[in-house]
């Protein structure tokens, strides 16, 4: 891979996603600590796909106290852009433009001297409109699943696959569907991606009529990162990281919208699973989407309405701990809707990245306490440039409760990233409005990245 270059000492390429038995969308596992004298380093691969005049955003922020060094690369169908070098000082963020004009275009990024978190965001450009804001993933993997994709009339969806690496990437693509058999295209078998690559595979050239759509991808030789883009013809742009395990438990936080999501559920093993979801808000717990003791069928995709009000959270088990893959869509106030693929697993410190695209700005994050105790939550922005991030602030957040960050918090800077951090075991997540005439235009949602001890101030 291009990251054997540099100052490397100890590479986190084999960074953890965090979850249960493994699994989760984002977020490196704590690693072991350097020899003295090492330089801690990093990368993150950004699938975020795009289309024909589209512009991207990749947001770099530093919660720890070093100045950190950070390359980005632009790959698509040609040949790699010459990289990028910027640096990201303590307590700061930096919002590098990078290239997003074709549906496949991703960005590889590589740091040097400490942890940094690393998120994208792409806006839609002439017939098309809308933004979309997701983590990305902090390796390459062999497996990953996505669950948002659809090919009903008026809608697009792509799975952006990108391979960041020295060696070539062979991999092989299974699409599940509502009611019909699992889909194991001849083309989209031993598909192969060159190095320092990525590609857009478009979902209605194999599956017509579907929604929602899931796709397993599995890489026969090297490794790749994924994630699913939908573009939507009456406006609208949604992505999600693909996770790269699945889980018998899914957070799915929710904010921003009009309160109206889907619940999409991929069941990729042959038996049956029996599914339970809990709608968490600041009202008390109540079962949610209709899935009480429900049963999904075994290969199969489904999506449950569900309805909330103000910041909230999906809570989806599964009986017997059977592993499943979620993803919540939620409805807009304007014409753009958004999308999240939440996380498995809980936990005491994350890093939300912005979720605003412009101006006028509605910046929102929801925290959700999915425990028996409540938790205080400090949070502390982390702007760009020379913007004073201000004190830190601290909430409340009883047990089994979501609840939204003060707006007058995050209007000091509604583009700065937040560090978050808990006395007990939360999940995060920004969900914006902007642009437009009332702010209410483009709408995205982002899962927080799990920050290991090693990006805490301090380490």
């Amino acid at each position: 891979m291009k990251g054997g270059r540099g100052l490397l000492a100890v590479v986190l390429a084999a960074l953890a996603v965090v979850g249960a038995g493994g699994a989760a969308r984002v977020g490196p596992a704590s690693p072991a600590s350097a020899a003295p004298g090492d330089a801690i380093s990093g990368m993150w691969l950004c699938p975020h796909g795009g289309g024909p005049g589209w512009t991207g955003t990749i947001a770099i922020a530093n919660p720890a106290t070093t100045t950190v060094a950070v390359r980005l690369t632009s790959i698509g169908s040609d040949a790699s852009s010459r990289p990028v070098s910027v640096e990201v000082p303590p307590g700061r963020e930096v919002l590098q433009a990078v290239t997003a004009g074709e549906r496949g275009s991703a960005t590889f990024v590589e740091a040097f001297g400490g942890w940094v978190g690393v998120g994208w965001q792409v806006r839609a450009a002439g017939d098309e409109s809308g933004m979309g804001a997701e983590p990305c993933a902090p390796s390459g993997g062999t497996t990953w699943f996505t669950a948002d994709a659809t090919t009903v009339r008026g809608q697009a969806s792509y799975l952006v696959v990108m391979n960041p690496f020295e060696g070539e990437a062979v991999f092989d693509v299974t699409l599940y569907q509502p009611g019909r058999p699992p889909a194991r295209p001849d083309d989209w078998t031993g598909v192969s991606l060159s190095p320092h690559r990525s590609i857009a595979l478009e979902i209605a050239k194999q599956v017509v009529g579907r929604d929602p759509v899931a796709a397993q991808l599995v890489v026969t030789k090297g490794r790749v990162a994924a994630a699913s883009l939908g573009v939507s013809k009456a406006g609208g742009v949604r992505s999600v990281l693909a996770a790269s395990a699945l889980s018998s438990t899914w957070y799915l936080p929710v904010g921003a919208g009009v309160g109206q999501s889907s619940l999409l559920v991929l069941v990729p093993q042959q038996a049956d699973a029996g599914l339970n979801a809990t709608l968490l808000s600041s009202q008390p717990a109540q079962p949610t989407a209709g899935l009480t003791d429900a049963r999904q069928a075994g290969q199969s995709t489904a999506s449950y309405d569900v309805l909330s009000s103000g910041a909230a959270a999906v809570v989806l088990h599964t009986d017997g701990d059977v592993p499943v893959l979620a993803a919540l869509r939620s409805t807009g106030r304007g014409a753009d809707g958004a999308a999240t693929g939440g996380a498995s697993t809980p936990g005491p410190a994350w890093l939300v990245m912005p979720t605003v695209a412009g101006n006028p700005p509605s910046p929102g994050l929801v925290i959700v306490n999915p425990g028996e105790a409540s938790v205080d939550v400090t949070l502390r922005l982390l702007p760009e440039g020379p913007t004073d991030p201000g004190e830190p602030v601290t909430i409340t957040v009883p047990a089994q409760q979501a609840l939204a960050v003060p707006t007058t918090f995050l209007a000091r800077d509604p583009k700065a990233a937040v560090m978050v951090s808990a006395t007990g075991s939360i999940v995060a997540l920004g969900a914006s409005t902007s642009e437009g005439r009332h702010g209410l235009s483009d709408y995205g949602m982002s899962v927080g990245i799990p920050v290991p001890a090693v990006g805490l101030p301090g380490d």
